[in-house]
């Protein structure tokens, strides 16, 4: 009788195996702000090289952050960026500015071209911030240098501190991605609006 019971249980055993189970499909997701018309270079205008953008710490990974009360921070597996934030920012960047008609030219980093001026960017945030459950926000924070390369070692010509965030109805990541680029559009807004008030200095 012992034995029948140990045989009949082991079919149940299978059946609630974990590895059985269906899982979510993981679905992954863009970052990208492009700015809305594009102004002609300059002819005779400075160039700048957009260094690499580095990832604060939480932020190197590719999972869909989420900041929860508690100051609890995850990063969801199931949803992804397709590549590292940190290397759409620097791409949606480079675009921003090459658009933005204040440069003769916008280089990338690792470029053989002469720059007068280089912009380091590190990514310090960019996630969907639910610390606050009744009003959940999609949040960018970026801060940036500005470098002259007229001299070695290159002089600090300004610093940056761009925090935006954009209100939502909810941490579902179909909603947070979107609500991520509309913030990074915003803090890029910002950064050529401090960039165009240097050049008229």
């Amino acid at each position: 009788m012992r034995r029948r019971a140990l045989l009949a249980a082991v079919p149940l055993a299978a059946c609630a195996n974990p590895l059985s189970r269906p899982y979510p499909e993981k679905r992954l997701y863009v970052l990208e702000a492009r700015r809305t018309g594009a102004l002609p270079a300059p002819a005779h205008g400075r160039t700048l090289v957009v260094r690499s953008v580095t990832a604060a710490p939480g932020m190197e990974g590719r999972g869909l952050v989420t900041r929860l009360p508690g100051n609890v921070q995850q990063s969801d597996f199931w949803n992804e960026f397709f590549v590292a934030p940190a290397a759409m920012v620097h791409d949606s960047l480079r675009h921003w500015l090459s658009a933005s008609g204040l440069f003769a030219a916008v280089l990338d980093q690792g470029s053989a071209g002469r720059a007068d001026l280089a912009l380091e960017t590190m990514l310090v945030a960019a996630l969907g911030d639910g610390s606050d459950p009744a009003a959940p926000v999609a949040r960018v924070h970026l801060q940036m240098l500005l470098l002259g390369l007229d001299r070695t070692p290159p002089r600090i010509i300004a610093r940056g501190d761009y925090d935006r965030r954009v209100t939502l109805p909810s941490l579902a990541p179909e909603v947070v991605v979107p609500g991520l680029s509309q913030a990074l559009a915003l803090a890029l807004a910002d950064l050529e609006a401090d960039l165009r008030r240097l050049a008229s200095i």
